[in-house]
């Protein structure tokens, strides 16, 4: 092999090296350092900022599964990097999609951006625990048309694991009257109680599942049954299952 040739392989090996390192340089596990924009904070305001998010940490996997703690909450899912617009997408286990923004992340400092706050955070070390992941349920799905989902369905049972039938019962009272409607054009409008939103809905994979758009934030349903008359969602990868029927 010629010296030039070996040159021009050894450039071609260091630049795949530094491709590879931009990519995985959001993996590992970040905790809370400061916040970031501190813009219209005053002290007292700054103060509580800080003990609210002041145990957050992150933990980023090779395998694209994540871990959060915010606020005495433990959450995980799966991740997935938009290199191009800097945003990490969490797609949480029970159901909900959030999007981060990378405002900067070099070495061990990252600052992303979370709905209307900033936050610096620093690399910190993996703990054996971290690296347990949740079982997820073994999920039953059918997958349906269009005509057969673009209905206005009333919600007349929540599930949730934990709550007893007595519990389950008075919450049914509760949300009596509050419906999902999913339109033919991809429009999506819901209520609850005396709340309304509207978006935007989609199928995910094989119609097996649909994904709901409302402002920035995104819900995943998967499809347990359906009929002309009643369907059952299960919210994301979790044993909480929402009942609906096409009767109020």
């Amino acid at each position: 092999m010629t010296k030039a040739r070996f040159l021009f392989f050894i450039l071609i090996a260091f630049s795949a090296t530094l491709r590879a390192q931009s990519e995985d340089s959001l993996i590992g596990k970040w905790k809370f350092y400061d916040v970031y924009d501190k813009t219209g904070l005053d002290t007292p305001s700054l103060k509580l900022v800080r003990q609210y998010f002041g145990e957050m940490t992150l933990y980023f996997k090779y395998n694209n599964h994540y871990k959060t703690f915010l606020m005495n909450k433990n959450e995980e899912g799966m991740w997935k990097l938009n290199a191009a617009t800097k945003k990490v997408r969490l797609f949480l286990n029970k159901g909900n999609v959030y999007d981060l923004s990378i405002l900067e992340l070099k070495g061990n400092r990252l600052v992303i951006t979370m709905g209307e706050g900033s936050f610096v955070l620093e690399r910190t070390t993996i703990c054996d625990d971290d690296n347990i992941e949740e079982e997820l349920p073994k999920l039953k799905t059918v997958s349906v048309t269009t005509a057969q989902i673009a209905k206005k369905w009333f919600l007349k049972r929540r599930e949730v694991p934990g709550r007893s039938e007595a519990q389950v019962k008075m919450v049914s009272k509760l949300i009596k009257g509050a419906y999902a409607q999913f339109k033919h054009g991809g429009e999506y409008e819901a209520q609850s109680l005396t709340v309304t939103e509207s978006g935007t809905w989609a199928f995910g994979p094989d119609n097996r599942s649909i994904i709901v758009s409302i402002a920035n934030q995104q819900r995943i349903w998967n499809i347990k049954s359906i009929t002309s008359t009643e369907l059952v969602l299960i919210s994301g990868y979790s044993d909480e299952i929402w009942k609906f029927s096409t009767k109020n």
